[in-house]
């Protein structure tokens, strides 16, 4: 690898600040750890809580949304994962407290069934037992300790959302061979594999139907499990389309195809049928558009038929000894550098395309990605785009697929490349495709075999293979939650998996529909894991997607959400995603995770995505239980639904193997989720008329929502930023720039910081206002920008992207003071002013000063060395 930048934390150095001239150093940061109690101050919503969670009955779907015997529910949640699930008595107590103090009212028990070891510690069991002789066992100490835990939060007025398969993978302890040659959890296979499914069943009965000693009540009964999630991010579908059933050894390769065979011989009569049907016969290689392909004469990358696209990464290539090389020296931002051969494609015509390529030079193996897509087109797939492995020996890669569309403009194209050398040759692209359907394939002998993802299959044999998979997947799920609902008699909502994964269709058959999303979700790259580290404030991304899928008449979770560590501008996320989760109306919305391991009062950051010591992100979370589980956001006043029947998403499903279904797939432009809410009707009976929806320019930089209380501006580039204005909420998260940010009759000016960024939110927490009246009113200010800990190290690896290879720092967590003048349309004699120490106590006492408008003024400053401020008004 080449070279690459090592900075200590910004804690320790000035030049790379911006915003900061060399004679003005910022003032260090200072220890801030939130307490680990549920203390009843100023920085507590656990009054919002209505507990005993389920005192109203059940949760369930009615009307496309969660409600009880009281009326509507939402859930502000969070998750735990693997071995937090089974704290200690005492822990649990005291995290049931903490997690009430932040307004959370529901945590999702993720990764139980499974060790657990977070990508970097050593794994820890959850409730299965990891026994010699089996994995179907639950282990009973663990199973207490989880029982126990529920049951205290059950009392605080916190729901559970139960996972059940998430990470367990089956092995010769129980008979299933292969480990190796599997899917990583089994994922796609337990869809359909017989015993894995009634496995599955089982967990399930051991679990749900087992009576909580410390509530008396089986799962299948206690209404504080708000909801059954079946397997997570596991799809049939999504999986294939992976290469990852291609790949299945026997038996389970043999199972998948007699499944196939069987349902093939539920449509056709006969083989002879079936032939006529599909007209699945060869069509011979011919007009080869890669000539120079054997690279036996110079070619080099001239613009015209090679390109090669660098962005911010550095590299060369060329031909070198009958091969194609490239050199890369620096790895940039977005999969660069990219390298694309220009073809063209007539739409339904085959093609085979094959190459062989290494890696010569580097560290580990390479995972390149690999399409023939238009590059007019957004870059849409023809047909064929895959992930390759690629080591220090020759590999030949070779696929042949039906062409998506016609397209003067399709490209070839090798993206991702990291920092090292690789050689390209061989690479041949041709019309035509060698048969797979032999003359001794037939129905009778159910050998007909099945559609691989790197080969050749008519239309209607892709259509048929692809409407077996859609059929296959909903008996799986649909009888999952029939065997929860009907043998076990749970009485929860119950999902099957997220949104992305499985066709749409098929999940909206069961009581809510759900998805995830990160911003800057860590990448593995040997030695060391990577994060871009950006702020989503000047992307307009992620929440866009989320909010564009949304099922019409289905409840809707977004139950893992993150902005993970060590990207700096962490703190955006959850207020950004709660907003507009309550602008769309979703049901409830889950950071991940809280903890992941069985330490519950960590001093410094170990994890990617543990919030518990995420000094920077809980400062907020009391705003962001006011948004969304109070409601002071308000939900939009107008709904955009995009009209998406069956035909027409089985359609885009067999020409692009695009699972999901969205608004902007149905011709609306998906920034309208920043305006109104969204949602995707799977009748297509339903749409709004895109006539009646006011368009979006190309160029527009602001974005209100129709309530006009959330407002996200990207006119600066580089420097955006994003408000809330309500009654009782005030926010902004962003790029100051120097500006004053007006909320209502709240003013907002932000100094200098070390990222020239900060968030910073006011909540009432009694919903009682700021000022404006005469009712007191006791409110939360927050203030945050850079956090992280005692001698962290930042690898600077491109001008986006970062690591901390294993240079985490120590403890504790350390967090920046903000500079920043606030208004408020109060007396300063009604008005108090305190800096808060980490439990959330009085501190100091900060001045206010009248101002020209009568109201009164505050300053607060980095030397008050806190994140959290109390304003009490009398």
């Amino acid at each position: 690898m080449g070279p690459r930048l090592i900075i200590p934390a910004l804690s320790a150095v000035c030049c790379f600040l911006p915003g900061f001239s060399s004679a003005e150093e910022p003032a260090p940061l200072f220890p801030f750890v939130i307490s680990y109690d549920g203390p009843d101050n100023a920085t507590s919503m656990a009054h919002l809580l209505d507990a005993p969670a389920g005192k109203h009955g059940f949760i369930r779907a009615e009307n496309g949304r969660f409600v009880d015997d009281a009326g509507p529910v939402r859930l502000h949640a969070t998750n735990l994962t693997g071995p937090a699930n089974c704290p200690s008595h005492e822990d649990a107590d005291q995290l049931a407290a903490r997690l009430a103090r932040f307004g959370i009212n529901c945590v999702r028990l993720h990764y139980m069934d499974a060790p657990y070891g977070n990508f970097r510690e050593e794994k820890l069991v959850g409730i299965v037992a990891d026994a010699p002789a089996t994995q179907r066992n639950l282990e009973p100490g663990q199973l207490d300790r989880l029982d126990y835990m529920i049951a205290a939060f059950k009392k605080r007025g916190i729901y559970v959302n139960i996972n059940l398969h998430v990470a367990r993978m089956w092995d010769e302890r129980d008979g299933f061979t292969g480990t190796d040659q599997r899917p990583w959890a089994d994922k796609g296979l337990d869809n359909f594999e017989p015993r894995m499914i009634e496995l599955q069943k089982e967990y399930a009965r051991k679990l749900l139907t087992h009576v909580n000693p410390h509530t008396g009540l089986a799962y299948t009964s206690d209404p504080c499990v708000a909801m059954v999630e079946l397997n997570n991010e596991n799809a049939l579908i999504r999986n294939y389309f992976s290469g990852a059933i291609d790949r299945l050894p026997e038996p389970y390769a043999g199972e998948f195809r007699r499944q196939w065979n069987a349902w093939l011989a539920g449509k056709y009569d006969s083989t002879k049928a079936l032939q006529a049907a599909w007209n699945w016969v060869a069509t011979p290689l011919s007009d080869e558009q890669i000539p120079e392909g054997k690279f036996d004469s110079p070619v080099s990358a001239d613009g015209r038929k090679w390109i090669l696209s660098l962005g911010s990464a550095e590299a060369t290539c060329g031909t070198d000894g009958g091969v194609f090389k490239i050199d890369v020296t620096r790895e940039g931002h977005e999969y660069f550098p990219k390298l694309f051969r220009a073809l063209s494609v007539k739409k339904d015509r085959p093609y085979t395309l094959s190459f062989r390529v290494r890696q010569v030079k580097g560290s580990g193996s390479a995972t390149l990605g690999m399409a023939v897509a238009d590059a007019v087109k957004g870059w849409r797939s023809l047909g064929v785009h895959q992930m390759l492995t690629v080591g220090s020996q020759w590999k030949k890669f070779s696929y042949s697929f039906t062409a998506a569309d016609d397209s003067d403009s399709a490209q070839f194209q090798l993206t991702r490349f990291k920092v090292g050398s690789y050689e390209l040759d061989d690479l041949s692209f041709q019309s035509g495709a060698e048969s797979e359907f032999n003359a001794e394939a037939s129905l009778e002998a159910c050998s007909v075999p099945v559609v691989r993802t790197a080969g050749y299959a008519p239309r209607e044999a892709v259509r048929d293979f692809y409407q077996f998979l859609v059929d296959t997947e909903r008996n799986y799920w649909v009888g999952m939650s029939d065997y929860l609902k009907n043998n076990l008699k749970v009485k929860s909502v119950i999902s099957g998996t997220q949104l992305g994964y499985s066709p749409p269709f098929v999940q909206a058959e069961l009581d809510y529909v759900d998805s995830h999303s990160y911003w800057c979700h860590p990448s593995p790259v040997n030695p060391d894991w990577r994060i871009r580290n950006e702020s989503m404030v000047n992307s307009m991304a992620c929440i866009r997607g989320l909010a564009a899928q949304r099922v019409d008449g289905k409840p809707y979770t977004v139950s893992e959400y993150n902005h993970p560590f060590p990207n700096q501008y962490g703190a955006e996320g959850q207020p950004m995603l709660r907003a507009y989760g309550r602008l769309q109306g979703w049901d409830g919305v889950f950071e991940y995770t809280y903890n992941h391991r069985p330490n519950f009062q960590p001093q410094r950051h170990t994890y990617f995505f543990s919030m518990i010591n995420r000094t920077d992100v809980l400062a907020h979370f009391p705003a962001c239980a006011a948004v969304f589980l109070r409601g002071d956001v308000q939900e939009a006043k107008r709904s955009v639904v995009a009209a998406v029947d069956y035909p027409a998403y089985f359609d885009r499903l067999t020409a692009s193997r695009a699972v999901g279904a969205s608004i902007d797939s149905a011709g609306f432009d998906s920034r309208l989720t920043l305006i109104h809410k969204a949602a995707v009707d799977l009748t297509g009976k339903h749409g709004t008329d895109p006539a009646t929806v006011d368009g979006i320019s190309a160029d527009q930089k602001v974005f209100v929502s129709d309530t006009g209380e959330l407002t996200w501006n990207v006119e600066q580039p580089g420097a955006g930023y994003f408000t809330v204005n309500t009654a009782n909420t005030k926010l902004f998260t962003g790029f100051p720039q120097g500006r004053t940010i007006e909320l209502g009759d709240v003013t907002l000016a932000i100094g200098r910081t070390r990222l020239d960024w900060a968030t910073v939110s006011l909540v009432s927490r009694h919903a009682t206002g700021f000022g404006e009246s005469n009712r007191p009113a006791n409110i939360l200010l927050a203030a945050t920008g850079l956090s992280e800990n005692q001698g962290m190290k930042i690898d600077q690896v491109t001008a986006t992207t970062i690591t901390l290879e294993d240079d985490w720092g120590d403890g504790p967590v350390s967090a920046e003071g903000i500079p920043a003048t606030i208004t408020l349309p109060v007396a300063p004699d009604r008005l108090r002013c305190f800096a808060l120490d980490p439990g959330g106590n009085r501190k100091s006492q900060l001045p206010v000063e009248k101002n020209g408008t009568g109201g009164s003024t505050i300053v607060i400053k980095p030397d008050c060395k806190t994140v959290w401020y109390e304003l009490d008004i009398e």
